[in-house]
């Protein structure tokens, strides 16, 4: 009993302290988001929003480089998918400004929408145009020097995290045709702290961020996509097997 309540007011609290640092927030990026040199503001806004929102809920993130990222270097950023958390947890530990790729629903949350979808790609997974459309916004977006993050699972989809699903070419398909590094990043415990489900609960528990090497695509033509999803799968996948198990 103790337990659940402690768990009840746990959820409460974060959820409380997300929405009350959010709406003191919003309005500069709801001026700022109108003109695409100031992006990189609202990025910055973003990162100190999701800082304070972990400390006011004791979060700590332990950030693992295998390798620093570049600021002025364009990466394919992939990581695994297992909670609503993962979002906040890419702007908290990718140091440079970067683009997400991320389905057409949040584009309807009040506020927060209007501003991601004028910032970020959306993509409506069940149509085909749409999947088009982001993998050339995503090319004009690196032609315009900025980094791409791709949930390359296409979305939270497995029953059984930290258990990955097989993934999609899309991340693949944009890092071999652009000739850009992509990165492997593993995140073991985000689904444990907020588990994917209708309205999430929140669990303390550490968490971890580990950035591996790149991954470099020059010289790779479409025949080799298969073998760079296949290497990126494992590579993450390895690292989740491998770190210590989390209690739920």
């Amino acid at each position: 009993m103790y337990n659940l309540m402690k768990k009840k007011l746990l959820t409460y609290w974060f959820y409380l302290t997300a929405v009350v640092c959010f709406m003191c927030l919003i309005p500069l990026p709801l001026l700022l988001v109108h003109n695409e040199k100031w992006h990189k503001y609202i990025h910055i806004l973003a990162k100190f929003w999701v800082g304070v929102l972990f400390k006011l809920n004791l979060l700590s993130v332990e950030v693992e480089y295998r390798f620093k990222p570049g600021r002025k270097q364009i990466y394919v950023f992939a990581p695994n998918h297992s909670s609503l958390l993962d979002i906040p947890i890419m702007i908290y530990a990718v140091s440079q400004f970067f683009i997400f790729v991320g389905k057409s629903s949040i584009s309807k949350a009040p506020l927060l929408g209007y501003v991601y979808q004028r910032m970020h790609i959306t993509v409506d997974r069940n149509n085909a145009r749409s999947k088009y459309s982001v993998l050339e916004k995503s090319k004009i977006a690196i032609r315009k020097k900025k980094s791409v993050l791709i949930f390359p699972e296409g979305g939270i989809a497995t029953e059984n995290p930290p258990q990955m699903t097989p993934f999609k070419e899309g991340a693949f398909r944009l890092a071999i045709e652009e000739q850009v590094p992509i990165v492997p990043i593993t995140m073991p415990y985000n689904w444990i702290v907020m588990p994917d489900e209708k309205l999430p609960s929140y669990n303390y528990h550490h968490l971890k961020v580990i950035f591996h090497e790149p991954i470099e695509t020059i010289g790779m033509t479409l025949h080799d996509l298969p073998m760079l999803r296949q290497r990126v799968f494992e590579i993450v996948d390895n690292e989740l097997k491998v770190q210590p198990a989390g209690k739920v």
